[in-house]
């Protein structure tokens, strides 16, 4: 028994020795830091050091698809900061799927497109083939984008709770034009933030940040595992290779799927760790809702090859492991569990580095990293109890098996 716990423990700690090499040995940035008169440098948020805006080849028109559904509290402030985009407003469509919604959502969302030539209202009334919810929103909008007077030929897609920095679709479309790529790049995943607003919400900032940068490593070792449905970006051509939501299983894990089925049809993808792709998200305030999130998400992981998910469910279990390997050999129990928790540390503070973050924010970060690996234990583990009760997923109010 003693042998199986050193061999589990040691496995998760040679992997975030892993994770450290390949982040620093085969990182691949798709971002250049401009300079001169014509580029000061700035902020696009508050939190962030000013950098120069990327700099396009072109400036292409794109397509914001926004799927809402009971987002009264949240649409108006998503709203605005996408109008405040730093590109030209004449290349920018926004299209709003009203999902059902049983509150003012919908009134929001016309009293906007009433006031604003760039934003178009759908209110989804019918299911596209197989599509369903937040994947079915989006094949209606995509269609309508593609039967427009002028189509777009990028398709950004993001959720009303998300609050975009100025240089968003700047940052987006200058990770998909400046670096060359063997295959033709068909979706970029940007960096989503949770809004640091108290401890609890700095805990899910750490561990989306431990996660994307994970993500970040598999992407750039050519392993397409994930995509962030609230920071992401399809050329048109992609998307309508694979035939559209319309065209494919229903899946909750919708992002998960529409990478799945555009690298399957020979198109690159890109994940890109830089500020001017960041976005801020809410956190979850409960934590019964944080698990439902979890749980939806865990549908998709499971799909991942088999090595990536064993290590997944050996981090989530490396705790209790530990904790059951210290009933016979406490000091080498801590001892590992030292080691591991420095080592994931040090590599969420190699996440954190290149996004450039302003001094006082990464001490803040860093000070709460102390914490972070019990908040991790804890929700890792409950995250597979969770996903193994024989309770149906929710999200936005609906139920799935």
């Amino acid at each position: 028994m003693i042998v199986l716990l050193l061999l589990l423990t040691g496995i998760v700690v040679w992997a975030e020795v892993l994770l450290i090499i390949f982040w620093l040995g085969n990182f691949r940035s798709y971002h250049t830091i401009t300079t001169g008169a014509d580029h000061v440098a700035r902020a696009t948020h508050a939190e962030f050091v000013p950098l120069a805006p990327p700099v396009l080849q072109e400036h292409p028109p794109v397509a914001i698809l926004l799927a809402v559904r009971n987002e009264a509290q949240n649409l108006t402030a998503c709203l605005n900061h996408l109008l405040a985009q730093d590109y030209p407003p004449e290349k920018i469509t926004i299209w709003i799927g009203n999902d059902a919604s049983t509150d003012n959502t919908l009134a929001i969302a016309q009293g906007f497109a009433a006031k604003e030539d760039r934003i178009r209202v759908i209110d989804i009334q019918h299911n596209l083939s197989a599509a369903r919810a937040k994947a079915n929103v989006i094949a209606h909008l995509a269609q309508a984008n593609a039967g427009a007077e002028h189509p777009a030929d990028f398709l950004l897609v993001t959720d009303a709770d998300i609050r975009t920095p100025s240089h968003w679709i700047q940052g987006m479309l200058h990770s998909w034009q400046i670096s060359p790529c063997t295959k033709k790049t068909g979706i970029i995943t940007g960096v989503t933030l949770v809004q640091k607003e108290n401890l609890w919400a700095v805990m899910q900032r750490l561990d989306w940040l431990f996660a994307l940068g994970m993500v970040k490593i598999t992407s750039d070792l050519g392993i397409p595992t994930a995509t962030l449905g609230n920071n992401m970006m399809m050329t048109r051509e992609a998307y309508e290779a694979t035939g559209g939501y319309e065209s494919l299983p229903f899946s909750i894990t919708e992002d998960f799927q529409i990478l799945q089925e555009i690298t399957r049809r020979g198109y690159g993808f890109r994940n890109v760790i830089h500020q001017q792709v960041a976005v801020f998200t809410l956190p979850m305030v409960r934590v019964v809702d944080l698990l439902q999130q979890r749980k939806r998400w865990m549908h998709g992981a499971i799909r991942l090859p088999w090595p990536i998910v064993t290590l997944l469910f050996l981090q989530a279990l490396f705790f209790p492991f530990t904790i059951v390997l210290a009933w016979w050999v406490p000091f080498t129990a801590l001892l590992i569990y030292i080691v591991k928790v420095l080592l994931q540390s040090f590599f969420i503070v190699l996440v954190i580095e290149k996004i450039k973050f302003r001094p006082l924010e990464k001490i803040t970060m860093y000070i709460h990293l102390f914490f972070y690996d019990l908040y991790a234990a804890v929700i890792g583990f409950l995250t597979i109890f969770y996903y193994y009760l024989p309770f149906k997923t929710l999200w936005k109010n609906r139920s799935f098996e």
